[in-house]
């Protein structure tokens, strides 16, 4: 084999099929995890329960809707506090105090306005732990909602198991029926499913989530809290709690999150991510090396925190595809591998597909919104790589996930819209010339790759005008 062979068929076929074969893995183990979970009641006192929720941006009516969804919790309301650390203007925040002053609450509400705002949400969550009073700390997105029962059988797992975190398991909602939007109730759902779940069955380290990680606050107050300088807050925090040798355990307990339903808000989030577990990857790999887990543990939380590199590995491979026949090569993808990949590819739709149905989607609905996803993660690959590089680089930005449509397109989309377009004209074109040159295989990969890109573009344009 040379080694242009080994390079196109460890970057195309073999990593993502082992990405997607681990998936599969993760989601048959997840079923193990559940006869884990303790159903031990709580006696006597509850502790007192902070709740942290940073906010910036958001309605009025959001954060009222947050407060009438705590009133139903199960729990000592009077033992709980709410922190939420605004950075929004002055005069923002005293309609908010008073909105809140209005409503008929059992527990203590407080809000802060960060004068001095240090970093990102990792900064405002920092802000709020300084004012917690709790025995407990929980973060919540403004827009997260949870059942009644979710934080005391989360308290619940922290108690049976000896935990001092506990991830509820994410599930997305929406009020918008977009196919994109259906796409990520299903892979929230999944994700929930094999990165937390299934990730706790196999042993691995278990990170906190962004909203919805229930903590004991001596620990966090022992890593010093939130490092406002990063992005990515729940594995940043993850990453040193670990180093310290603190369990993190998994749950069952449902905390729903509101998921994208546009180009642009799913734009955002991932490349965001991307740039976030780069940058703690770099900056928190010494905690991760010294930390006092197996060097098994240690290695897949390595792989767990490089989770965006196959994405890019194999856009930049597909680059150098076209110039095959100047070389002289044989097809490099006639290889026992592409078998693996269609197999892997296979595999992994059917399950998406079952957990679309559970979800109450036809099949017709199913399939085009594995689709779709697929298609605008493929059409990404380009951002995602400039954001690993990035995170890297520590030149890094912030941007919040914009909510509901984007009815005002800003220039800097469209642009990037046109950028994407242009790359899946150069793949076609690409395509067809390796298919020309009697490449067929190889081709035929880069036509499939170059359908992401331009779908992705006519969508684009689709989202605008409705």
């Amino acid at each position: 084999m040379s080694l242009i062979d080994f390079v196109i068929q460890t970057f195309i076929l073999l990593i993502p099929s082992l990405v997607l074969l681990n998936q599969v893995w993760l989601y048959f183990l997840h079923k193990k995890s559940m006869k884990l979970f303790s159903n031990v009641q709580v006696n006597g006192n509850f502790p007192l329960l902070s709740i942290i929720v940073p906010t910036k941006g958001e309605k009025i009516e959001t954060i009222l809707g947050l407060l009438d969804n705590v009133k139903n919790f199960k729990w000592d309301l009077s033992k709980i506090e709410i922190i939420i650390v605004s950075d929004d203007s002055e005069e923002f925040v005293n309609e908010l105090r008073k909105a809140i002053a209005k409503e008929n609450v059992q527990f203590n509400v407080n809000v802060f306005r960060r004068e001095r705002k240090l970093g990102f949400k990792s900064g405002a969550l920092s802000y709020g732990l300084e004012r917690a009073h709790g025995e407990l700390v929980i973060t919540l997105d403004v827009d997260s909602r949870l059942d009644p029962e979710s934080i005391y059988r989360a308290y619940m797992r922290m108690i049976s198991a000896g935990c001092d975190a506990v991830s509820l398991k994410w599930i997305g909602y929406t009020s918008d029926n977009s196919i994109l939007a259906k796409a990520l109730l299903v892979s929230t759902k999944l994700g929930s499913l094999t990165m937390l779940l299934g990730r706790h069955a196999a042993g691995f380290n278990v990170f906190p989530v962004g909203s919805g990680t229930l903590y004991k606050k001596k620990c966090l107050d022992d890593v010093g809290g939130w490092d406002y300088r990063m992005i990515q807050d729940d594995l940043e925090i993850g990453t040193r709690l670990m180093s310290k040798g603190y369990k993190i355990c998994a749950s069952d307990s449902p905390i729903f999150v509101e998921v994208p339903n546009n180009f642009v808000s799913f734009f955002i989030q991932q490349t965001r991510w991307a740039m976030g577990t780069t940058e703690v990857l770099k900056n928190r790999f010494r905690y991760i090396l010294f930390s006092k887990s197996s060097i098994a543990k240690k290695l897949e939380t390595i792989l767990y925190l490089s989770q965006y590199f196959p994405i890019a590995f194999t856009f930049i491979t597909s680059i150098f595809l076209p110039f095959l026949p100047f070389f002289h090569v044989a097809d490099p993808l006639f290889s026992p591998l592409f078998l693996l990949w269609i197999a892997s590819v296979a595999v992994y739709s059917l399950i998406y597909i079952k957990i679309a149905e559970e979800t109450n989607f036809s099949l017709f609905d199913s399939i085009r919104s594995l689709g779709k996803v697929s298609a605008y993660t493929v059409a990404i690959s380009p951002f995602i790589t400039i954001s690993l590089i990035k995170g890297f680089m520590g030149k890094r930005t912030y941007v919040v996930t914009p909510k509901g449509k984007v009815s005002d397109p800003n220039k800097k989309y469209i642009k990037i819209i046109s950028i994407i377009g242009t790359i899946g004209i150069l793949f076609l074109t690409g395509g067809i010339f390796l298919i020309v040159s009697s490449y067929y295989l190889v081709g035929l990969w880069l036509l499939y790759y170059a359908a992401g890109y331009i779908f992705t573009a006519f969508s684009y344009v689709k989202e605008l005008e409705c």
